[in-house]
């Protein structure tokens, strides 16, 4: 990690200090360090290591070519030893968890620890494995963009040497007919095996991940998470940490894009409201749940949903996450986006490249799920869902991580 990198960490993770300032106590710090060093004193980090310096010897050196002898003053060598906990945590296997979706691809790779897992690596690929599904299959050229990020995906976790990985298939290998040709050729040519979750399944391991990532102190009971994906929505209903109700909505942003969104232009009243009206239809059975204390969003539509109303120049989990949208916030971001074209959407603040064209639909369904709950009118964003639900059960069921717990 360079000098930049760890800048742009430290200003994720210390969203209120302004980059300048953090500049200032980076450079305090390095300053600190290296005068440290110079008097030869010795740096311990906490459970990192230690920075001590060894003087070496002088020594006489004789030049291979002329034969000149000349005595080579003694120098000063930096030594850094790392401490028990870095060792352990150096030493110890990372696992991945890969949730392919109907509009991206996403990739989670951490270690094991006793709280859960610490996050390595997280990233997000743009694919459309689900565009024109409508046809009922994965297009040829959606269908080559998936292999190709499944290859790419496979050479990271070549590098970071995962030990283990759960690829989990969503609604777009549900509903499309040559699902399984994509699977067989997944696992020939990348050697990821890719297991279909029923909704069901799927809804269970969002509710791991949020669970785990959320502070339960801060939730009401009943709690109700709901998941817009792109070719479907996810919901479940608890209470006191356990499921009473899961279940999953056939609509999603990629798939209502298609049928009512499609285009360059800024959508028709006419469209609008054919797509509110099946988005009402759809979520007709969530009346009949109980109402809600809390209602939590998690997934790619609401993170985007949350950044575009922070206006974030770029993305942060930080800020994000647990980030409060009322009805009115929906209803506001609705009003301003229904009348600018994709291409017009994609300059905004906090638009996550790719999900210009379908953020519309994404947030229909949202606005919609709201004004059908009467009693719950903010949702809480969570930035932990599938992703961890899905490494969490990877890491249980290996005997290193139970072994710890």
């Amino acid at each position: 990690m360079n000098r930049k990198e760890l800048l742009n960490n430290l200003a994720q993770k210390f969203p209120d200090l302004r980059k300048k300032d953090l500049e200032f106590i980076l450079e305090l710090l390095f300053q600190h360090l290296a005068s440290t060093l110079k008097e030869g004193r010795r740096i311990e980090i906490r459970g990192f290591g230690r920075f001590y310096v060894k003087e070496q010897r002088g020594r006489r050196f004789k030049n291979p070519r002329t034969g000149e002898e000349r005595n080579l003053p003694p120098r000063k060598r930096i030594i850094f030893k790392p401490g028990k906990d870095l060792k352990e945590r150096l030493n110890e296997k990372a696992y991945a968890s890969l949730d392919l979706g109907t509009q991206t691809f996403r990739l989670l790779v951490g270690k094991p620890t006793p709280e859960g897992f610490r996050t390595l690596l997280k990233e997000r690929f743009n694919v459309r494995l689900g565009e024109d599904l409508t046809h009922g299959r994965i297009s040829d050229y959606a269908f080559s963009r998936g292999l190709e990020t499944l290859q790419k995906i496979k050479e990271l976790l070549q590098k970071i040497e995962v030990n283990g990985v759960f690829a989990a298939g969503t609604a777009v290998f549900r509903k499309a007919r040559n699902a399984s040709k994509f699977i067989a050729q997944a696992a020939t040519q990348t050697g990821i095996q890719i297991q279909v979750l029923s909704p069901e399944e799927e809804a269970w391991f969002t509710f791991q991940g949020v669970f785990w990532g959320l502070k339960k102190d801060d939730l009401g009971n009943p709690i109700l998470i709901i998941d817009v994906g792109g070719g479907s929505t996810e919901f479940i209903w608890a209470t006191e940490g356990k499921i009473l109700k899961l279940g999953s909505f056939n609509i999603g942003a990629v798939t209502l894009t298609t049928k009512y969104l499609a285009g360059e232009e800024p959508p028709s009243q006419e469209n609008l409201s054919a797509l509110a009206k099946e988005i009402e239809d759809q979520l007709i059975p969530l009346k009949e749940l109980p109402k809600p204390a809390s209602l939590i969003a998690t997934g790619g539509t609401a993170s985007c949903l949350a950044a575009l109303k922070l206006g974030l120049e770029t993305y942060c989990a930080e800020k994000i996450h647990g980030q409060k949208i009322t009805l009115t916030d929906l209803h506001k971001l609705f009003e301003k986006l229904r009348h600018l074209t994709p291409k017009e959407r994609k300059h905004l603040k906090g638009m996550e490249p790719g999900r210009e064209d379908i953020i519309l639909a994404g947030l229909m369904i949202y606005l919609k799920i709201l004004e059908t709950l009467s009693s719950a009118k903010t949702l809480i964003i969570s930035e932990t869902g599938i992703l961890e639900g899905l490494l969490l059960h990877l890491l249980q069921r290996n005997p290193i991580f139970s072994a710890k717990n």
